[in-house]
């Protein structure tokens, strides 16, 4: 294994608890996917940008997802460490880059990310619960992240029965939509948006793309396959599998809902403008009562997303700790683990803490934007990662070859690329200003301490080797 500091063959110490089975890695991982947040939550604002095309954004976006699943399959087989992206991403590109990686990956989206999936529960609990979404959202992500300290494992069960629940909500949903249809099929390949008149126009190229930051947004969580890597039993293959399990659920659950309330909607105007364009579909089609069943059973599923998603970026800050990424104070409380549970509880209770704090001071349209324009920069990193790869270490292990390398990366690349370029000022600002906060960190502090501060050793998977050429 390649490695960017002296002394890389030294391995981490198995702390974390290894007894999560494949599925249970992919229950959590499509619960961080978080597929009935990404139909319920976030294409409402896709519907709101991008009208009609709203599901051909989706759909354009899992081609993006696709040719990231490979990269994240290959590497993160190569590379089982819990951080993720910029385990990776450090060892192959670099320690800067890196860093700006696991900047974005760990406190910056630890913190955006739950605070969106749980302010969209909120409001889908509001059919009951007459409560300010914001502060219903902060509750909501504490108690998530209460759950989360008593066990990965604990966590898989939840999940997992919260997941049949999410999957029943969507299916439900798609069903009822395409049972009532109002208009053809051809209305989604013929995307229309709507302005504050009702008066519809053609969707631009340019804002399609730009809705493909938001779709990449939804899709976003199943590469976190790599993070529980440390923690799933069995060969490092495993976690190639449950990224493209992740995936196939999250595509289905997004794309089939979406397209059956563009074609069921009485009104396209209406939905596109509407504060809640479920609410109003649901209702259109079922009533009040089919809306608050069908919200009910949203917000649960969305809880299930909170659950999920508050140990997965709990172990990006735990693996930031043990690599000594910030001063040693606060790199060694991290990186601390529950001595009777096994999971890292200060990351745990930061990530809820954080999560609340944003909760209380944005919305969910601002966080989403904010989100795509990163995971945009993100994406680049990472199919960046998965071209050098091949060309620097071209003997490195991998359980897991993504075919036709270099299409992957180089699709992944460009359309990342082509997104970034249509994102809007402000969010592009967030974005460069987030890069550029991680450079100066990493250049004025971590750089000159680079043989104490930053380590990255190889992962701790030794009694998994023999299960690897097992099932090579």
């Amino acid at each position: 294994m390649r490695d960017s500091k002296p002394g890389g063959s030294r391995a981490y110490k198995q702390e974390l608890k290894r007894d999560l089975s494949l599925w249970e890695n992919a229950s959590l991982v499509v619960s961080a996917t978080t597929p009935a947040t990404g139909a319920f939550i976030i294409a409402p604002v896709l519907f709101a940008l991008n009208g009609t095309g709203a599901a051909l954004t989706f759909c354009i976006a899992a081609v993006l997802g696709l040719s990231l699943a490979f990269c994240w399959a290959e590497l993160g087989a190569a590379y089982p460490i819990a951080g993720g992206d910029y385990t990776f991403i450090a060892r192959i590109m670099g320690r800067a880059p890196g860093f700006v990686s696991m900047f974005i990956t760990g406190p910056v989206q630890a913190v955006l990310i739950p605070s969106v999936v749980a302010l969209g529960m909120a409001e889908y609990l509001r059919v009951i619960v007459n409560v300010d979404a914001n502060i219903l959202g902060a509750v909501i992500i504490i108690g998530g992240a209460v759950i989360a300290l008593f066990g990965v494992r604990l966590n898989a069960i939840a999940v997992t029965v919260l997941l049949v629940v999410e999957i029943v909500a969507v299916v439900l949903v798609a069903v009822f939509g395409f049972i009532n249809v109002q208009r053809p099929v051809t209305t989604l390949l013929h995307p229309e948006v709507f302005d504050a008149h009702g008066i519809a126009s053609p969707l631009t190229l340019s804002a399609l793309v730009a809705g493909i930051a938001v779709g990449s947004f939804a899709y976003n969580g199943f590469q976190g396959a790599l993070i529980f890597s440390e923690e799933t039993v069995g060969a490092r293959r495993n976690v190639a599998r449950a990224v493209f399990i992740a995936l196939g659920v999250a595509v289905a659950c997004e794309v089939f809902p979406v397209a059956a309330a563009t074609l069921a909607a009485p009104s396209l105007t209406e939905m596109s403008q509407s504060d809640n364009p479920w609410r109003y579909v649901l209702t259109s089609i079922g009533g009040e009562t089919f809306n608050t069943i069908i919200s009910l059973g949203i917000a649960v599923a969305v809880l299930n997303a909170v659950i999920a998603l508050m140990p997965y970026y709990a172990r990006i800050l735990y693996s930031t700790g043990r690599d000594m990424a910030w001063p040693a104070p606060i790199s060694r409380a991290l990186a601390v683990v529950h001595p009777k549970y096994g999971t890292p509880w200060l990351a745990t209770i930061l990530v809820g803490i954080g999560g609340a704090v944003m909760i209380l001071s944005s919305d969910v349209a601002t966080l989403t934007t904010w989100t795509g324009a990163l995971l945009a920069v993100e994406f680049i990193l990472v199919a960046a990662s998965a071209l050098v790869s091949r060309l620097r270490s071209p003997g490195l292990d991998r359980p897991y070859r993504m075919p036709l390398w270099p299409v992957w990366p180089v699709v992944a690349i460009l359309m990342s690329v082509a997104v970034l370029s249509q994102q809007v000022r402000s969010d592009l600002i967030v974005a460069g200003a987030s890069v550029l906060l991680a450079l100066g960190y990493y250049l004025c502090y971590l750089r000159p301490r680079s043989d104490t501060h930053f380590l990255m050793l190889a992962p701790p998977d030794e009694d998994r080797r023999d299960a690897d050429v097992e099932v090579a």
